[in-house]
């Protein structure tokens, strides 16, 4: 009986736990970090705020969790779309439709908030090697296909960009733009950049079909 009290504790507790990091990872993207309190989440669960901490010691901590758990998330799409498409060209807009999606369920001051807590930034920051290496296959793989062009110091491009991607993100509330937006031009801006005539034209067409486009066009 006591085995049984255990499995249905420990059980209970991993169930628990995902839930907390769910509504967690849904407040703080509806709302931003700073305004979402413990308490709120406990309330939104109906726990205690007690049951709350003895899973989660304190906000960082849970904070720390759904950056985590959302990174894989996107890694995981993002597997998905590259087994999908096929080409480069596909690729790209797979994954953009995925970032844009991503963005637009998420309240611009969270990834504002996130450069405030040391141990999220470093975690984020040490992916960055990791995701350097995937944006320089991913550019190998557009120069072997013929849409990326051979005369570009991607390197270099993709520092510029990321840079770009940190100020809007860093500065979204004083560019008086929807961040969608923004990002749209952003984004097309440097991909337009360093397509080769055939890439261009791919680009082109999507845009022109797709009337989500066209609305962050205008």
């Amino acid at each position: 009986m006591k085995m049984n009290v255990i499995r249905y504790n420990t059980s209970y507790r991993r169930s628990l736990k995902q839930k907390i990091l769910t509504t967690a990872a849904s407040l703080f993207a509806k709302h931003g970090i700073k305004a979402v309190k413990m308490d709120d989440i406990s309330n939104e669960l109906s726990i205690s705020k007690r049951t709350l901490y003895e899973i989660y010691d304190n906000k960082e901590l849970l904070l720390f969790e759904c950056v985590k758990t959302r990174l894989e998330e996107s890694e995981r799409k993002t597997i998905e779309a590259v087994e999908k498409s096929e080409n480069v060209m596909d690729l790209l807009i797979r994954i953009y439709r995925l970032r844009m999606e991503a963005l637009r369920q998420t309240h611009p001051l969270f990834y504002v908030e996130l450069t405030k807590y040391p141990d999220v930034l470093e975690y984020l920051q040490s992916k960055d090697e990791e995701k350097r290496k995937h944006n320089m296959e991913f550019v190998e793989r557009g120069i072997r296909e013929g849409y990326f062009r051979t005369d570009v110091d991607y390197p270099l491009v993709l520092e510029l960009f990321d840079a770009s991607n940190r100020y809007v993100l860093d500065h979204n509330e004083t560019l008086g733009t929807a961040l969608d937006r923004v990002l749209y031009n952003l984004i097309f801006v440097f991909l337009r950049g360093f397509c080769t005539k055939e890439g261009i034209e791919i680009l082109d067409r999507f845009l022109e079909e797709n009337e989500e486009m066209r609305m962050l066009r205008r």
